[in-house]
């Protein structure tokens, strides 16, 4: 059984998450939304993403997250997972699924459960760059 919320070195991906769903005929709406790292020319040669976190706290903040999400919105389920170490350019690190009736309360529960994940939960990256460098950034709700 995959973890509706997850924070480790194993990437579950997207299509083995929505495989592993059974029907849900009472959800018209399944909205993804995967955090890639990227190299764009403002991020000076990123190659990798390195994740640290306070696995207690952060898997907790998490689960307070997703649940917050299923009632504010009123939607069937979410998921919230997010990988640890070093994670290459392309590669991704961060997903979020929400499953709902409609699309307007999905959307906002994924929405919501993405910007709250990336404000409150104590996770911490390191950029990796081209020339061997490296160096801890500052987490912040954009992005």
């Amino acid at each position: 059984m995959i973890p509706r919320v997850y924070l480790g070195h194993e990437w579950f991906g997207a299509e083995r998450i929505l495989s592993s769903l059974p029907p849900e005929p009472e959800c018209g709406a399944w909205v993804l939304f995967l955090g890639v790292p990227r190299n764009a020319p403002e991020d000076g040669g990123v190659t990798a993403l390195e994740y640290e976190a306070y696995l207690p706290m952060a898997v907790k903040e998490m689960e307070k997250i997703r649940r917050e999400a299923i009632e504010r919105f009123g939607v069937k389920e979410v998921f919230i997972h997010h990988r640890l170490g070093l994670v290459p350019v392309g590669e991704p690190s961060f997903l979020v699924l929400a499953l709902g009736g409609h699309r307007e309360e999905t959307f906002k529960a994924c929405r919501y459960a993405v910007d709250e994940t990336k404000k409150r939960v104590p996770i911490w990256k390191k950029e990796h760059f081209s020339d061997g460098s490296s160096r801890w950034v500052r987490g912040h709700a954009e992005g």
